[in-house]
């Protein structure tokens, strides 16, 4: 994997994007693997990062006129190089994932240092959860409880199909948490649903570099100026 992701794009086997990016599917026809082992995942018609919500064209700007979405490290390729390696889809999910955990985080900090809980903890003792960084050491049982009721929740939700995005094939759409809190709040209108599934991907983003802001403000004091999380 290693030396999958320090390869220059100029290894990668090279595919050809159809001049329409209405509901395209890319095939590949010429890959590294051998039958068994993969190959039948890589020659299956996927959804190119191009088709999908928030694929970053600002820079993506090259000589000749071709644009292209952004990704210097060539992690939507990697399906190409090696049936072991996820499908654009399935890094689609990680990274929702990793946003929203890290809006709630964030979002926790600012709360659990106002001292406010959820309701019916009165029992609970939240001395030392003031302190975000020393919060998981001291938080009771009961406490966890329910953060463990919560992963296991949304994992749930999510957990069918989990091979098939990771492999590129079947419909489901990544980070869809089902008709309750995924597709089923979101407007009918195509359009106006793309750009709420946007915003969501945005403060995602956002959110994980405020985490990684907080988190090294607190083991380097001063790292980031104003942080009132130490």
């Amino acid at each position: 994997m290693l030396a999958v992701l320090s390869a220059p794009a100029a290894f990668l086997p090279a595919v050809q994007l159809p001049a329409s990016r209405s509901h395209v599917q890319m095939r590949i026809d010429d890959t590294f693997a051998p039958a068994g082992m993969g190959k039948e995942y890589l020659q299956q018609p996927r959804k190119p990062l191009s088709e999908y919500v928030g694929a970053s064209q600002e820079l993506a700007a090259f000589p000749g006129g071709v644009v292209q979405p952004w990704d210097p490290m060539s992690f939507s390729k990697l399906n190409m190089v090696s049936g072991n390696n996820p499908d654009v889809g399935w890094l689609r999910e990680a990274e929702l994932k990793h946003g929203r955990m890290s809006m709630l985080a964030v979002t926790g900090i600012i709360v659990q240092s106002s001292g406010i809980h959820l309701p019916g903890n009165a029992e609970i003792d939240f001395s030392g959860a003031s302190n975000w960084a020393t919060a998981p050491t001291t938080l009771p049982l009961v406490a966890w409880s329910q953060v463990l009721l919560f992963i296991g929740l949304v994992e749930g939700c999510t957990s069918q199909g989990l091979f098939d995005l990771y492999n590129g094939v079947g419909t489901r759409e990544p980070g869809n948490l089902g008709p309750f809190f995924g597709s089923g709040m979101l407007s009918k209108d195509k359009k106006a649903a793309d750009l709420m599934r946007l915003k969501e991907l945005k403060n995602g983003r956002l959110a994980m570099i405020a985490w990684a802001g907080i988190m090294s403000n607190h083991f380097i004091p001063g790292a980031l100026p104003g942080c009132m999380f130490n």
